[in-house]
């Protein structure tokens, strides 16, 4: 264990060094520079210090007292490259370095409490905003309803100088012991459950260990192996059956009219915003808008909303038109 860990800790290191090449000791000024210099105003609630530590360890959620040096092997994994001349296969971790996690669930909140700033700092963490956020949405899809519970106290809560907590009330007490009641009961549930499953055998009972209260419909995931993208559209049942399709920013150049005959008369098509992307040039980033806007008019699609790379957030939607 304690090999792998070391092991996985210079696959990080190994990838902060390839990029950085000469200015890796200088790396605590580059990620704070790349942090001011594009993403401090695009992701308000990106904090600095946090980002920092991610750029320098590949750690980025720690939200429990504890030491986080159990890694993450799922992560790891084999390419070819071109080493001494010749191709070998070379295990590692290839995703990303520079933009971080955070950016899907953990720069973003509905709730203007999570925007709270003092003395210039962030009152809350981006990993605290991901882990409501989260909460927000495994409740809702396991329950069918709203998460209205507030997040948790935040990181200046117990400072000094801090109004202290007043007394809890009679129906405070009263509502906190029906809720920890009903947790226990919950897990009750849980156990049983687990109990039921035919441990030592690959077959399991018909009841499932979670069960949505509300189920809206069935659901089903395909994943399809590597460059079949372009295979698609030579399959006849596949024409005009999808409503909808989602491109990243690497893979834009699929953006073709032989694409976008699977989609659906009024379907819609959905690609990744480069805004967030640290890397790329101010230049570049420029171009992207008018050569997807080109490749959208080749292919019979209309954009959908603002004209702006900057007030799209994450994704830029287009409409494909009859």
């Amino acid at each position: 264990k304690q090999w792998y860990q070391r092991r996985v800790r210079g696959f990080w290191d190994g990838r902060v060094r390839a990029y950085l090449e000469e200015r890796y000791d200088a790396g605590k000024n580059i990620f704070d520079m790349d942090f001011s210099m594009k993403l401090k105003e695009r992701a308000a609630l990106l904090d600095s210090r946090e980002y920092a530590t991610w750029r320098k360890s590949g750690v980025g959620f720690e939200v429990r007292d504890g030491v986080y040096d159990t890694p993450n092997r799922t992560l790891c994994s084999g390419i070819i490259k071109m080493i001494g001349g010749s191709k070998r296969l070379a295990r590692g971790y290839w995703g990303d370095i520079t933009c971080s996690p955070y950016l899907s669930h953990g720069i973003y909140s509905p709730l203007k409490s999570m925007y709270e700033v003092r003395n210039r700092i962030n009152v809350r963490t981006s990993s605290e905003v991901a882990e409501h956020n989260l909460m927000c949405l495994i409740h809702q899809i396991n329950t069918g309803k709203k998460y209205n519970k507030p997040p948790k106290p935040d990181r200046f809560s117990f400072a000094g100088g801090e109004k202290k907590e007043e007394g809890a009330t009679l129906e405070e007490v009263i509502e906190e012991e029906e809720e920890e009641e009903e947790e226990e009961k919950n897990e009750e549930e849980v156990v049983e459950k687990i109990e039921n499953l035919n441990v030592g055998t690959n077959r399991r009972k018909k009841t499932p260990l979670m069960e949505l209260s509300e189920p809206k419909s069935n659901v089903s995931v395909k994943f399809l192996p590597l460059g079949t993208t372009e295979q698609l559209p030579e399959k006849e049942n596949l024409i005009k059956s999808f409503d909808l399709i989602y491109f990243s920013s690497s893979q834009v150049s699929y953006f073709t009219p032989k694409i976008t005959a699977l989609l659906k008369d009024d379907a819609n098509l959905v690609i990744e915003n480069v805004k967030y992307v640290v890397p790329l040039q101010k230049e570049h980033e420029s171009a992207y808008l008018p050569k997807i806007k080109e490749l959208a008019n080749n292919a019979k699609c209309e954009l959908l909303g603002s004209n702006d790379l900057m007030n799209n957030n994450f994704h830029l939607s287009f409409h494909r038109v009859n």
